[in-house]
C-alpha cells in the first residue's frame, strides 16, 4: 500500500520521514513553504497504512486550518485520499444538517478521519471541547498542532487544554512551526511539553524559566513591590541539543529547487460587526454603524471601495469622517509573523492601514523584548525603533525610515503604500512580502513585489495575500490574476504563477 503523495518529497522531507517514523512525539521545525504539511501527512499515512494509527486531528489558527482541506486534496497518497473521511469544524455549524453530518463524522469507525479543528474555538467552545477529544479517544489517534506558537503561552486556555487533556487522549503528537520561539527561548517549553516533558527535562514553565532566563528586580513608582524581568537568557544552546534529537529543521534557504518567488494566501475572518455592515453595503448599498454614523454609497465603485475599507476595519461616513470597525486583520497579521525571524514588506493600500499596522508591529516587538511591566514597553508613534514607514504621510522623514530598515537589525518591518514606496526602492533585506490590502492596480502590484527582489538575492521570497474568504478581497486577486496572466502572455514572464 502507497502512503507517499502524487509529488516526489524533496531530499529534507524524505529525511525527516525517516527520522519521525513511528515515533509518538515528534517537532516539524520547517519554515514556511518548505513542505511541512505534505510531510506531516505523509508520516500518517504511513502509519496508517501500517495498522498503527486511524484518525488525524489537525489544530492551527484560524486564518491557516482551511487550508488543510486543499493540502489534504493535493498531498494525500490517491488510494489514502479514496477512503479518508473529513470534516473541518465551524462555529456556525448549527443547523440540524450539520450536526448530523458531524455525528455521523464521529460514527464512522469504517475508514481513515481526519478533523481539522481551529485553536481559538478551544479557549472558549466547549461543543469544540468535547469534539475533539472525544474524537482522539474512540480509535489510534495523531494530534498535530500547526504553526504550533499558537500554544506557546503556558497559561492560554487553549494551552492548558490541550497539553493536560488532548494531548492524554492521542498516541502521537506532532507540532509543525517554521519559527517555534518567536518571542524567546522560554517560548519552546509550552510547544515540547505538548509533545513529551520528558525532551525539555522540566516538570513546570518556571522551573524552565528559571534555568534559562536571566532575570533582574524592577521597582516603578506607585508599585508596593518590585518584580522580576527578563534581561536575557543563558545555555539556550543546551536547549537546542535537548530538542535536536526530536525535531527536524529546514530553512527557506536549504530548499535550493524552490522557486523564486512563491505565493501564498492567509484567511481572515470577519467579526459580526463587518459581517453586517459589508452584507448591508453589499444589498443596499448603505449601512448604520454602532455609534448611529451612516455609510453610503451612491455609485458602484464607491460601494466596493467602502466593501473594501469595511474588511480592513474603518470606513468613511456620509459626514466626510472614518469610523473604526472591529477587525481580526491585524491579528492575524501579528499571527503570520510570529513564525517569520526575518525582515519583512508589509503593504497597505490606507492611511488608516499605515498608522494601524505600525502601531501594532511595534507594540508586539516590544512585548517580545520586555516584561508586561516594564515602562520600555510603553509606544512612542513618533520614534519607532522596530518599524520603518513609507507613505505619503510621512515625507520628510521617510528616506531615513528606510536607511534604518536597510542598515539597523532591530528595525524588521517596512509599512508602506505601494503608491509611496512601489517603485524604485531596493529593499532586498526583506524575504517575507505581505499584502495586508490589495488594490486592483496591477502596475501597483508588480512594481510593489519587486522591492524585494534582486540580481544578488540568493533566498527566495515569500508573498502572502491576506484575503477574507468570498468577499471584493477574494475578486481584486482574481482581477490581478487575470491581468497578470495576459502580461505573462504578452511579454513572455511564464514565471508569474500565483496560488490563487
Amino acid at each position: 500500500m502507497n502512503y507517499v503523495s502524487r509529488f516526489e518529497p524533496w531530499a529534507h522531507q524524505r529525511n525527516a520521514l525517516i527520522k519521525m517514523g513511528g515515533r509518538e512525539a515528534f517537532a516539524l521545525l520547517m519554515a514556511m513553504r518548505t513542505g511541512k504539511t505534505k510531510t506531516l501527512l505523509d508520516n500518517w499515512g504511513e502509519l496508517e497504512a501500517q495498522g498503527e494509527c486511524d484518525d488525524l486531528l489537525v489544530i492551527a489558527p484560524a486564518g491557516v486550518y482551511r487550508t488543510w482541506e486543499k493540502a489534504i486534496r493535493d498531498h494525500l497518497a490517491p488510494e489514502l485520499l479514496a477512503r479518508v473521511n473529513l470534516f473541518t469544524w465551524s462555529a456556525q455549524q448549527k443547523g440540524s444538517k450539520d450536526t448530523a453530518r458531524l455525528e455521523a463524522f464521529l460514527r464512522d469507525f469504517t475508514r481513515p478521519r481526519i478533523l481539522l479543528v481551529n485553536v481559538e474555538a478551544l479557549s472558549t467552545v466547549q461543543r469544540a471541547r468535547t469534539i475533539c477529544y472525544n474524537f482522539l479517544d474512540q480509535r489510534q489517534s495523531m494530534l498535530a498542532i500547526d504553526e504550533s506558537t499558537a500554544i506557546k503561552n503556558p497559561t492560554a486556555k487553549r494551552t492548558v487544554y490541550i497539553n493536560r487533556i488532548l494531548k492524554q487522549a492521542s498516541k502521537y503528537r506532532r507540532i509543525l512551526s517554521g519559527l517555534p520561539t518567536p518571542k524567546s527561548p522560554l517560548d519552546i517549553y509550552s510547544q515540547f511539553d505538548f509533545l513529551d516533558p520528558k525532551i525539555l527535562g522540566f516538570k513546570s514553565y518556571h522551573g524552565f524559566r528559571a534555568r534559562y532566563a536571566v532575570t533582574r528586580q524592577m521597582q516603578l513608582p506607585g508599585r508596593p513591590r518590585p518584580f522580576n524581568v527578563v534581561v536575557g537568557y543563558r545555555d539556550v544552546d543546551e536547549i537546542q541539543e535537548r530538542i535536536l534529537p526530536h525535531s527536524h529543521r529546514v530553512l527557506l534557504e536549504d530548499c535550493y529547487d524552490l522557486p523564486p518567488k512563491m505565493y501564498t494566501i492567509r484567511d481572515v475572518p470577519l467579526t459580526e460587526e463587518q459581517t453586517r455592515i459589508y452584507s448591508e453595503l453589499k444589498e443596499f448599498a448603505t449601512s448604520e454603524l454602532e455609534n448611529n454614523q451612516h455609510v453610503t454609497a451612491s455609485q458602484v465603485i464607491t460601494q466596493i471601495l467602502r466593501m473594501h475599507q469595511v474588511l480592513c476595519g474603518h470606513v468613511g461616513t456620509e459626514d466626510g469622517k472614518f469610523a473604526e470597525i472591529p477587525e481580526r486583520r491585524t491579528d492575524t497579521l501579528l499571527d503570520l509573523l510570529d513564525e517569520h525571524d526575518g525582515k519583512g514588506i508589509i503593504w497597505c493600500s490606507y492611511d488608516a492601514d499605515i498608522r494601524k499596522v505600525s502601531l501594532a508591529l511595534e507594540k508586539q516587538q516590544l512585548e517580545n523584548h520586555y516584561e508586561k511591566d516594564d515602562p520600555r514597553r510603553r509606544v512612542d508613534m513618533d520614534n519607532l525603533k522596530h518599524v520603518a514607514r513609507f507613505w505619503g504621510g510621512n515625507r520628510a522623514t521617510r528616506e531615513n525610515e528606510e536607511y534604518r530598515f536597510l542598515n539597523d537589525p532591530d528595525c524588521r518591518y517596512m509599512v508602506a503604500t505601494a503608491a509611496a514606496g512601489g517603485r524604485g526602492r531596493t529593499w532586498t533585506v526583506a524575504d517575507l512580502v505581505i499584502y495586508y490590502s490589495n488594490t486592483a492596480d496591477l502596475e501597483h502590484r508588480s512594481q510593489s513585489e519587486e522591492r524585494a527582489q534582486g540580481v544578488d538575492k540568493t533566498t527566495s521570497v515569500l508573498y502572502v495575500d491576506l484575503v477574507a474568504p468570498g468577499t471584493v478581497d477574494e475578486k481584486m486577486l482574481k482581477t490581478l490574476r487575470a491581468k497578470i496572466n495576459m502580461a505573462a502572455t504578452i511579454t513572455g514572464d511564464q514565471w508569474r504563477e500565483w496560488i490563487i
